[in-house]
């Protein structure tokens, strides 16, 4: 029988600014070039084909080059544990299932309910699809790298991410202050997908899941064309982040306390690892 690979708590950065680099310039790469392909390859194509190609051509370098990258830092069999992918999706699931369980009943009072014409195929497209490759891209690597493998603080790997985050959404404004609001609002909610990530131990699946099921009701309601909609609607979201925070708070107490705490929220350089499930691992010597 073969040993199990070291639990990522072993795993220690050399040099960890070159790690940092090496995350950055592919990140660039992959944020501004992935959809190129796709776009090529897609051309007028519609339905499930453009939705295989987009999956496949647009999306699946954000998953191959961090798993590629995931499996120099960690070693291949702790590639999918690196990036957060190594647990069931289904208690993420519930818990994002529970906490926005608010924004159906709230969208209900507000807006239209007005499914799409393809309802499978529409939230395939504009929730599933982009929920778990911006996740993989967003957080697990340009945050989760920065954060766990290159030593840098909670804020500044985070504040990074979530400045790229808002930065691709903000083509949805028609007019300075409305891209200039969706800036804001997709970069803060990116600060608090980098939060949940942390804290339920980098597990992946809890972003994405919270990620897909706004997006979904989103896409169910004719509440807005873009990703600021009416105050209701930001109320509605802001209090899905309060419950998600007040749970995860709970639940993080029962086991210990928070996981970032202390200078980790600024830098962790060589300071102990950080607790954070079994996917945990040391910062850079």
């Amino acid at each position: 029988m073969s040993a199990s690979p070291a639990p990522l708590s072993a795993v220690r950065v050399v040099l960890p600014w070159r790690v940092a680099l090496l995350v950055l310039a592919a990140f660039l790469w992959l944020d501004t070039f992935h959809l190129d392909l796709f776009r090529q390859a897609a051309g007028d194509w519609q339905g499930w084909p453009r939705l295989g190609a987009l999956a496949v051509l647009g999306y699946g370098a954000q998953l191959l080059v961090p798993l590629g990258l995931a499996a120099l830092l960690a070693g291949p069999r702790r590639a999918f544990a690196a990036l957060g992918l190594d647990r069931s999706p289904l208690p993420a699931l519930a818990l994002a299932l529970a906490c926005t369980a608010v924004l159906p009943l709230g969208f209900m009072a507000i807006a239209e309910f007005a499914p799409p014409e393809r309802p499978l195929l529409a939230a395939m497209r504009a929730a599933l699809v982009p929920g778990i490759g911006e996740e993989v891209l967003y957080r697990a690597f340009l945050f989760g790298f920065l954060f766990r493998f290159a030593g840098w603080g909670f804020l500044p790997a985070a504040l990074a991410g979530a400045a790229f985050f808002g930065a691709a959404h903000f083509s949805q404004g028609h007019g300075l202050g409305e891209a200039a609001a969706i800036f804001a609002l997709t970069a803060f909610g990116a600060l608090w997908f980098a939060w949940l990530y942390v804290e339920w131990g980098y597990d992946l699946w809890v972003p994405v899941a919270f990620h897909v099921l706004m997006n979904l009701y989103w896409e169910l309601f004719a509440v807005a064309d873009n990703a600021l909609g009416p105050l209701a609607a930001t109320l509605l979201r802001l209090g899905v982040v309060v419950l998600s925070v007040a749970v995860t708070v709970a639940v993080a107490r029962r086991r210990g306390g928070l996981a970032i705490r202390g200078r980790a929220w600024f830098w962790r350089g060589a300071d102990r690892p950080i607790r954070a499930g079994r996917s945990a691992v040391h910062p850079p010597s």
